[in-house]
């Protein structure tokens, strides 16, 4: 009966020990693995269309924009369905309670909206390497050359050295050097390496437009 005790509790010690391991191993594998797409980020965008359809649609509106995207070296913020989804609901909302007409992708004023796209398209390679400044990176959107800023934060894990989660801070600087006055927001992936450029993902709380769908698009 001891004996039958005892290998019970050396297995389920063993067990226990390779659960800690296989976390321990997930961690390593999460920080350490190249995330790589063999394709350009138009493609990359293509292949996952039931994050990025509405992305793609309003890429559709500015075909010499797609076709830099799919040679030109570009850092892409992305944002996912979620976020228009998020801008779309709020912004007709309002328009609701005005008495006018739901307004859609398709609807919005292509100067404006090439202007708000601006925002999520940095000119070169931007991965988290480059934003380990303390007081992060500042950048110039493509095209329009609008000032945004990224900031790198690590978020530690118990017994790691140099461990933890990496996300990036993206903000919309509103031409201020005064944090307060910046719209930011946080990504959920980084560092998605495509054969032309690079993608990091911003979260799906994040509102496209950085706060300025309603007085752009409210006509």
């Amino acid at each position: 009966m001891k004996n039958y005790i005892l290998i019970v509790l050396l297995g389920c010690c063993t067990l226990f020990f390779w659960a800690s391991c296989t976390k321990m191993d997930g961690y390593y594998d999460y920080q350490n693995r190249e995330n790589l797409f063999n394709g350009n980020t138009i493609e990359y965008l293509e292949s996952k269309t039931q994050v990025y359809d509405s992305l793609l649609k309003v890429l559709n509106l500015y075909p010499e924009l797609k076709a830099t995207m799919k040679t030109d070296s570009v850092t892409l913020f992305a944002p996912t369905n979620s976020s228009f989804q998020s801008a779309l609901y709020n912004f007709n909302l309002i328009r609701k309670n005005q008495k006018k007409n739901p307004l859609y992708i398709k609807d919005l004023d292509l100067v404006q909206l090439d202007t708000v796209l601006s925002k999520y398209l940095v000119g070169g390679i931007v991965t988290t390497d480059s934003m380990l400044f303390v007081d992060g990176l500042f950048i110039k959107t493509l095209k329009i050359s609008q000032p945004m800023h990224a900031q790198r934060i690590k978020q530690q894990a118990t017994g790691l050295v140099d461990g933890g989660l990496v996300t990036v801070f993206y903000s919309d600087t509103k031409g201020s050097n005064f944090s307060t006055y910046w719209t930011r927001s946080a990504t959920q992936a980084v560092n998605i390496k495509t054969t032309n450029g690079v993608v990091h993902i911003l979260s799906n709380g994040h509102e496209f437009g950085f706060g300025e769908f309603l007085t752009r698009f409210n006509r």
